[in-house]
């Protein structure tokens, strides 16, 4: 089965396509996301409307499955009403064009830089962006990287206190590890459920390359 991405932000289009093919999802995920103008203080209808302009693209494309990411941000809502609100008006406008593609939600929480933050290991790899990279794994381990400030974490760990979201995404992505990431994030979970990944046990830990030369 073929799955498109919609995604709602330029750190996700740039940055997903390095972490995509490290999934080891049984489908074929195209490996390129399309963005699409999701606000995500909109309403469930406005959030299907937007995402629907690209429907037909993926289509096109081939995809019979379509998931969309959209970050969930500070919204009180429940998050399990809140896709299934999006689901049901985007499925909506979807069977306008097929009768026969599904579609998935899945929220960031509360973004993708959650995300990123959810394997620190990866970010001590990056020594010439990173430092004091404990910090953010004092705060993201045990399953906890969805509640934390994530872009904050990621500006005051980064060198000079400078975080480019871009930029960043796109250093992270390619070390990031899939299982690690998942253990500390529930709703990347969710992600990997979304494109049928297998679930495992946590990846073991490199060896750390501190003090080295």
């Amino acid at each position: 089965m073929k799955i498109g991405l919609l995604v709602d932000g330029d750190a996700e289009y740039h940055a997903l396509p390095k972490l995509l093919s490290r999934l080891e999802s049984p489908h074929q995920v195209l490996s390129q996301p399309l963005k699409c103008d999701i606000q995500p203080f909109a309403t469930p209808a406005q959030m299907a409307l937007a995402a629907s302009k690209k429907f037909q693209i993926l289509l096109t494309r081939g995809a019979e499955s379509i998931v969309v990411l959209i970050d969930k941000e500070t919204r009180p809502d429940c998050t399990v009403e809140l896709v299934r609100a999006v689901e049901r008006e985007a499925r909506k406008r979807l069977r306008e064009m097929s009768t026969t593609v599904d579609l998935q939600v899945v929220l960031k929480i509360s973004m993708f830089e959650n995300w990123l933050i959810a394997d620190p290991e990866a970010l001590g790899g990056l020594a010439g962006l990173f430092e004091k990279v404990e910090r953010i794994e004092k705060q993201v381990g045990k399953g906890r990287a969805d509640s934390a400030d994530a872009l904050s974490l990621l500006k005051a760990c980064s060198r000079e206190r400078v975080y480019d979201k871009v930029k960043g995404a796109m250093a992270i992505c390619p070390r990031l590890d899939p299982i690690r990431a998942a253990g500390n994030s529930r709703s990347f979970r969710k992600f990997m459920k979304a494109l049928e990944v297998p679930q495992r046990g946590p990846s073991p830990r490199r060896p750390s390359s501190r003090g080295k030369r």
